[in-house]
């Protein structure tokens, strides 16, 4: 593959989960958009931490 197919084939993908889609490539996997919510996290020096709501990208492998 060269560097521009990947390139290319990076910003189809970015494109896909920005507008929360799942791309699912055959006999790869699937990445798909998922949104954490806010929460309260407890660090190790006893500090609790509220954490800011964000979005992630989730792979999940085929199985063969």
């Amino acid at each position: 593959m060269t560097k521009d197919f990947l390139q290319a084939f990076g910003i189809v993908i970015r494109d896909q989960i920005i507008m929360k889609n799942s791309v699912e490539i055959s006999e790869l996997g699937i990445f798909k958009p998922v949104h954490h919510s806010q929460h309260q996290e407890k660090r190790a020096d006893g500090k609790t931490v509220m954490m800011p709501p964000r979005d992630a990208i989730e792979f999940t492998p085929e199985e063969n």
